[in-house]
């Protein structure tokens, strides 16, 4: 009976503990990029848009898809900006500005909007939507 236990508090040492390093190294989640900028990024098939909030506007960095700049000549941005509670959506024009988009944006003292980028680049278009806090 001694043995037994014995073989048992063996086993579940032994079973525990590899299970435990089985799993080390995997806390990063699949295909997450680090933002460069400090901002959130999302991703279509071609592109990255980083986007970095702060108080009266916001700022758009194209990456491609190994985190470095996109010329600014091959990208095109529209956006719309959408209060919740709004019925209306307001367009954004975005001017470059240095080494990324910026854009102004007046949230109208609400909490949170989605903003809804329609992005052009090599030729392609698609949408991405950004659900932002305001600082």
């Amino acid at each position: 009976m001694k043995k037994a236990i014995s073989y048992l508090s063996i086993f579940l040492a032994f079973g525990f503990s590899s299970e435990l390093l089985a799993h080390e190294g995997h806390d990063k989640t699949p295909g997450a990029l680090a933002a460069p900028h400090g901002g959130v990024v999302k991703g279509t098939d071609h592109i990255y848009l980083e986007l970095v909030t702060e108080s009266g506007g916001i700022k758009i960095y194209p990456l491609d898809h190994a985190t470095k700049a996109v010329p600014f000549t091959d990208v095109k941005l529209e956006g719309k900006m959408s209060v919740p509670r709004k019925n209306k959506a307001e367009i954004i024009k975005f001017t470059v500005d240095g080494d990324h988009f910026a854009a102004k944006v007046d949230t109208k003292g609400a909490h949170r909007y989605d903003l809804n980028i329609k992005v052009t680049h090599g030729g392609k278009t698609e949408n991405l939507k950004f659900s932002v806090e305001p600082q």
